[in-house]
C-alpha cells in the first residue's frame, strides 16, 4: 500500500484517464533547452579574437628589374669563319684581341687542326685555371647551385681562350700571310670596356625610349654570336660595355614611391646570388606608369650578360604593434572643432552643448550631451554618429558662437572586444604588407599591447557583445 502511495507522487492524473511522468516532462524540456542552444551555437556568428602583440615586419619587396647600360655593338665588316680569343664577359683593355674572322676558311681550319692534336697551355694559362678552380672549390656551398654553373661558363670561357691564341700564335707565319693578303682580320678592342657575345636590341636605348611593352620578358629576345661558325658582313659579332655606371628600372607602386620619402639612396640585393648594392634613386613617370631607377656605379659585369634582374629592394624594419589585415575596418564619425568641447556636472565629464534637430526643421533647446571622444588632432575632435547628427547644433559655451554637424570622415581601425562587447579604437598604419600591419603604439584613442581584438573587423559593429 505505501509503494503504491510513492508512485502517485510522480504521476500527474487527468480526469480523462491520461498518466504524465513528471520525471519525462522535466527530462523532455531539458532536451528541448539543450536542442536550441546547440542550434543557436551553431547559427550564431563567431567573433574570433586577437591578442595585439609587438612585432616587426622587414620591409624587404621584390621586383624584376630592366638593366640599362652604356653599349656598342660591333658588327663584322667582311664576311667568313669566325674565332673568338676572349671568354665572354670579360674586361678589355684597349688593343686587346677579341675575335677574327676568315674570308676563305683557311686559317681558321689549320687553328682547328692545331687544337685538335697540338695545343700545349702555357704555365701562366695553367695556373689561371687552377686558381679559378681552387676559388670555386672553398666558396662551394651546396645550397648555392647557380655558382656551378657560373664555374662550368668561366673555366670553359678560359680554356677556349688560351687554346685559340696558342693555336693563333703556333700559326704566326701563316695568319700573317693570310693578313697580308687581306683575307684574315683580327678585331681589337678600340677602348676599355666589357665585351659580350650576345645582343637584344636594348642596346641603344634610354629611359626616354622605355615603354611598358619594354619590361614584358615574354616578348623579349636574345641573340648570342659566340657560337655562330660563319659570320656575313654587318652583322654583330659582338658588343662592348663601356661604362661602369648602369641602371636598373622597376615598376612600383604610389606606396613604395611614399614609403622612400625623401631619401636618395636604397639597398638592394640580388636574388640570383644574395649579394646587396647601394643604390641612388629617382622616380619616374613613364605612360601613367610609376617607375623606380635605380643608379649603380659598381658590380655591372657580374650582370653583363642579363637584360632583366630579380631584386628586393630593402628598406629598415617597421616594428611596433602587429595586427592581421582582416581586423582592420572603417568607420564614419562627425568632426567637430574641439573648442567647443565643454564640462558637465563634474570635471571629469566632457560633453558638448548641443541643441538637436527635429524632424519638422526645427530645433531643441540647448543640453549637455556627453560624448566619447574616438580620435582627435590639433583643432578637431572625431565623435561617434550616435553621439551627435547631422545637422545639429553645437553650442559654444558661454556664447552664441555656433556650428553645425556637417563634415564627417572615415578612420581606419580596429574593435576592442575586452570588455565582452566591441569598441572602435583608431590605428595609426606603419607599414602593411599581404598578411600583416604594424601600427604604432601608445597612440591615444588606440589600442595596447595584449589587448584582444576582433580577427575580422568587417563582421562586428560598435557596442556589439561578444
Amino acid at each position: 500500500m505505501a509503494k503504491r502511495k510513492q508512485r502517485s507522487r510522480n504521476v500527474v492524473r487527468f480526469s480523462d484517464g491520461i498518466h504524465l511522468n513528471i520525471g519525462i516532462v522535466i527530462f523532455g524540456f531539458i532536451a528541448i533547452y539543450f536542442i536550441v542552444i546547440i542550434y543557436m551555437y551553431f547559427t550564431a556568428h563567431h567573433i574570433v579574437s586577437y591578442e595585439v602583440e609587438p612585432g616587426t615586419i622587414e620591409v624587404n619587396t621584390s621586383y624584376t628589374g630592366l638593366i640599362l647600360r652604356s653599349e656598342t655593338v660591333i658588327q663584322a665588316e667582311q664576311s667568313g669563319k669566325l674565332d673568338y680569343f676572349l671568354k665572354d664577359n670579360t674586361k678589355a683593355a684597349k688593343g686587346t684581341l677579341i675575335c677574327s674572322v676568315d674570308q676563305n676558311g683557311n686559317v681558321s681550319e689549320k687553328m682547328n687542326e692545331v687544337t685538335d692534336t697540338s695545343v700545349v697551355l702555357s704555365s701562366e694559362n695553367l695556373d689561371n685555371l687552377k686558381e679559378s678552380i681552387r676559388d670555386y672549390a672553398y666558396s662551394f656551398h651546396p645550397i648555392n647551385y647557380f655558382a656551378t654553373y657560373n664555374f662550368k661558363t668561366d673555366v670553359s670561357g678560359k680554356l677556349m681562350e688560351a687554346v685559340n691564341l696558342s693555336a693563333l700564335n703556333s700559326l704566326s707565319e701563316y695568319s700573317d700571310f693570310a693578313k697580308e693578303n687581306q683575307t684574315f682580320h683580327l678585331y681589337y678592342a678600340s677602348g676599355p670596356g666589357i665585351v659580350a657575345y650576345y645582343t637584344d636590341g636594348y642596346e641603344s636605348m634610354t629611359l626616354d625610349q622605355l615603354t611598358a611593352k619594354s619590361f614584358d620578358k615574354t616578348t623579349y629576345q636574345k641573340t648570342g654570336y659566340k657560337t655562330t661558325g660563319e659570320i656575313e658582313a654587318g652583322q654583330p659579332v659582338y658588343k662592348m660595355i663601356t661604362d661602369e655606371n648602369w641602371q636598373i628600372v622597376v615598376k612600383v607602386d604610389d606606396n613604395m614611391i611614399q614609403t622612400l620619402g625623401d631619401e636618395t639612396y636604397v639597398q638592394i640585393r640580388f636574388k640570383e646570388d644574395n649579394t646587396t648594392a647601394w643604390a641612388e634613386f629617382e622616380a619616374k613617370k613613364i605612360q601613367g606608369e610609376q617607375y623606380l631607377v635605380l643608379n649603380l656605379r659598381n658590380s655591372m659585369i657580374r650582370y653583363a650578360y642579363e637584360r632583366f634582374v630579380d631584386i628586393n629592394i630593402m628598406l629598415d624594419q617597421q616594428s611596433g604593434l602587429k595586427i592581421p589585415n582582416s581586423s582592420i575596418t572603417e568607420k564614419s564619425f562627425y568632426i567637430v572643432p574641439k573648442k567647443f568641447l565643454t564640462s558637465g556636472n563634474t570635471e571629469t565629464q566632457q560633453g558638448l552643448l548641443i541643441a538637436h534637430l527635429q524632424e519638422n526643421g526645427s530645433y531643441s533647446d540647448e543640453e549637455f550631451t556627453p560624448v566619447t571622444i574616438y580620435y582627435q588632432t590639433e583643432d578637431n575632435i572625431y565623435l561617434s554618429q550616435d553621439d551627435i547628427k547631422y545637422g545639429d547644433l553645437v553650442i559654444l559655451s558661454g556664447s552664441t558662437e555656433q556650428y553645425e554637424v556637417q563634415e564627417e570622415e572615415q578612420l581606419k581601425g580596429v574593435y576592442n572586444i575586452n570588455k565582452g562587447y566591441a569598441v572602435f579604437r583608431q590605428i595609426e598604419i606603419l607599414y602593411q604588407n599581404d598578411d600583416y600591419t604594424i601600427i604604432k603604439a601608445g597612440t591615444e584613442y588606440s589600442i595596447m599591447m595584449y589587448d584582444h581584438i576582433a580577427l575580422n573587423g568587417k563582421q562586428v559593429s560598435e557596442n556589439q557583445m561578444i
